[in-house]
């Protein structure tokens, strides 16, 4: 990976939701700032003019506010789209503010200087926002081909240039003059501040010939052709309104309003649909506790909390018959909605071979042959399944590649037990899967879980790992199955803190007692 890859994920793993609010205030107080300034200059001594470009300068200022805040409201669309939009218009309300304040100064022979700086200012806020107006369009319409690589890298050149001629008239009055009175007017050679927004409208055009997006998508994006050309049209005979980033807001303002609303659209379905998925996924899995409570001879607790709004780990118990107990933990490689599908397979396989009668090793080589069968998207599941015979806590288990169970026998401590591994499911086809055999006594207990347990990551990319695993389950080793879990899920949190959850967390728990074989014995003496 080379350097500028790793800048690029560096700052894509930043969190930038700051600047959201920070916009929003910007524009609060820009806004501010522009009425408590039109309120100390007055309206004296204005041409209608100015007093015309003032009040739109003014609007539009508060349109920025009020959509700044949509933005800190609507957590939903808190994306780089929102945060490059929210930047486009702060840029825009430094503008607008920077134009009031040109002609609040205007005719005022003190504040000649300052005014200067502010009309130079001005000038290159009017480049700054054409290009990021140019990246906005580009980002929401989705123009990536080679034409427009290159033309974003000429307009990237050209940037630097047409920041630098504005910066020339702190020296040499290329786009205007400033009288000893404080009256500002344009040069001959003003037209120049215009080739930037000419070369960007040219690229527009292209580029909207050959994009992608859908023909409204396309007929929104013209406005940023059209409305501030049909402004510059109007306000040419003119220098006193200048209303060239009023028109440019309104642009902003339609693309806002035409393709976030579809975009909000488009994610609140996906969110509903979702939220249907993560239903139907939690209504597959075993979720009523406790589980057959009129049988003594075991009480067992499971849970899963998937890193995404689905996820791919799967865990199941079920009564083979009387007197055998199936557990299954497993994890589909991948997540989301793939990964989901992929284990509500898996699990029905499982589960209707393991109710056939197979001994744990030939259900998985059942299942294994059906899924590699049609694995066209080449997915695989590791699984460890155990039968355990409640008669007398016999465990037949075959683990295909997934983590070793964590066994704590009445009067000891959880730990490890490295038993035999064998291949994933859904990896090759004819695998055999080896069966491995322990007897549990009354009062052990059984811990199952992912690999989003040991590999659970802080900020600091550590891994929480199974000395901290073991470490929690020992700290409530007389506890309940569910105090287990809820332990083991407190401690995962507490080293992992705010850090994003990457991995499924899955786990179950069973404890072992062998009473009602007990009852079943005495009952038969008797």
């Amino acid at each position: 990976m080379n350097i500028v890859s790793r800048v690029q994920q560096k700052i894509k793993s930043f969190d930038f939701s700051w600047m959201i609010p920070t916009g929003f205030g910007i524009s609060c107080a820009l806004l501010t700032a522009g009425i408590v300034m039109l309120m100390l200059r007055g309206f004296g001594n204005m041409e209608n003019g100015w007093i015309f470009s003032i009040g739109a300068d003014l609007f539009c200022l508060a349109i920025s506010v009020m959509l700044s805040f949509s933005c800190v409201l609507n957590y939903k669309s808190r994306n780089e789209h929102t945060r490059v939009f929210v930047i486009l218009l702060t840029v825009s309300a430094f503008s607008l503010f920077l134009d009031e304040t040109t002609w609040l100064f205007q005719g005022i022979a003190p504040l000649r200087g300052i005014n200067h700086v502010v009309y130079v200012l001005h000038y290159v806020i009017g480049v700054v926002l054409v290009y990021l107006f140019w990246q906005y369009i580009r980002r929401v319409l989705k123009m990536e081909n080679s034409l427009m690589e290159t033309a974003d890298g000429i307009l990237n050149l050209l940037l630097i240039p047409s920041l630098l001629l504005c910066a020339v008239n702190f020296f040499y009055p290329l786009y205007f003059t400033i009288d000893e009175n404080g009256f500002c007017s344009r040069t001959d050679k003003w037209y120049i501040s215009q080739v930037y927004l000419c070369f960007a409208l040219l690229i527009v055009i292209l580029e909207l010939l050959m994009s992608q997006a859908s023909k409204r998508d396309r007929m929104v994006a013209i406005s940023f052709i059209a409305i501030p050309l049909v402004n510059q049209l109007l306000t040419s005979f003119t220098t006193s309104i200048t209303t060239q980033y009023a028109a440019m807001l309104v642009a902003i303002v339609l693309i806002y309003g035409v393709l976030f609303a579809d975009r909000e659209k488009k994610i609140s379905t996906t969110e509903t649909e979702l939220g249907v998925a993560k239903r139907i996924q939690a209504d597959m899995l075993p979720n009523e506790f406790p589980f057959l409570p009129e049988r003594g001879e075991f009480d067992l607790y499971a849970s899963m909390n998937p890193a995404k709004e689905v996820g791919g780990d799967f865990y199941d118990f079920f009564m083979v018959d009387n007197d055998h107990l199936a557990l299954v933990m497993a994890d589909v490689a991948g997540k989301g909605i793939p990964a989901a599908l992929f284990m509500m397979s898996s699990k029905i396989l499982i589960k209707n071979h393991t109710m056939s009668g197979g001994s744990p090793g030939a259900v998985l080589r059942t299942v294994n042959n059906q899924i590699c069968e049609n694995n066209r998207e080449e997915m695989f599941v590791t699984v460890w399944l155990g039968i355990l015979d409640l008669r007398d806590g016999k465990l037949v288990s075959a683990n295909a590649g997934h983590e070793y169970p964590v066994l704590k026998t009445p009067d000891g401590d959880f730990e490890l037990i490295k038993g035999k591994h064998s291949f994933v499911i859904g990896g090759m086809e004819g695998m055999k899967f080896r069966e491995s055999e322990m007897v549990l006594e009354p009062g052990s207990k059984l811990f199952l879980y992912t690999d989003g347990v040991p590999e659970a990551e802080n900020q600091n990319e550590e891994q929480y790992g199974y000395e901290r695993f073991l470490k929690a389950l020992n700290s409530k080793k007389d506890g309940t199955p569910e105090e287990l879990l809820e332990a083991t899920r407190n401690s995962v949190k507490a080293f992992v803190q705010d850090h994003v959850q990457f991995d499924d967390l899955t786990m179950l728990c069973v404890h072992y007692t062998g009473e009602r074989k007990e009852e079943t014995d005495e009952g038969a003496d008797s």
